[in-house]
């Protein structure tokens, strides 16, 4: 009999305490929604001709495919350092011999430390709504080809067309 009334002289005591809980929970909930809706991520071609910075339920994806992408990507880099060995035409049958794993491990190592990177963007991506951008754009493309591994940015690249950011094409990239 004692325990009921412990309970009311509680309850008693700080009578409003379940009111400010709901209006606080009431206010973050207001808060978030009002925040996600001036949300800006992706580039859109206005009206005039433009390219401006708009919402787009696209960009709750961003997050999404960055943390899908990213526990390949040690594989995908790997796969990469072997194909820059293969294109290599340095003479020696050493280096043909040496090179293709030695790139296949650095690559994956260098693929494993950059999947971190894409995890962690990609968790701060969907849990922003894609409002920040911060996973990499080529982290936010699903896929599986191989990735070139960051340590051969000096190999020769064909050179492709680009756009701006809104997605116009534009002249092919300089060599």
């Amino acid at each position: 009999m004692a325990l009921p009334r412990v309970r009311g002289y509680a309850r008693r005591a700080m009578p409003g305490k379940r009111r400010v809980v709901w209006h606080v929970r009431g206010l973050a909930l207001a808060l978030i929604v009002l925040w996600a809706r001036g949300a800006l991520a992706a580039w859109v071609v206005n009206e005039r001709g433009e390219c401006v910075r708009a919402w787009t339920p696209a960009s709750l994806v961003r997050g999404p495919a960055a943390m899908l992408n990213a526990p390949l990507l040690p594989l995908r880099s790997a796969v990469g350092g072997v194909l820059v060995a293969r294109d290599d035409r340095s003479p020696g049958m050493q280096g043909k011999i040496l090179l293709p794993p030695t790139l296949a491990v650095v690559g994956g190592g260098i693929g494993l430390v950059e999947s971190v990177v894409w995890l962690g963007t990609g968790l701060t991506d969907t849990a922003t709504g894609g409002y920040f951008e911060m996973a990499p754009e080529e982290a936010t493309r699903l896929g599986v080809e191989p990735v070139r591994p960051t340590f051969v940015a000096a190999a020769p690249r064909p050179p492709r067309e680009s756009g701006d950011r809104c997605g116009r094409r534009t002249p092919p990239d300089a060599p």
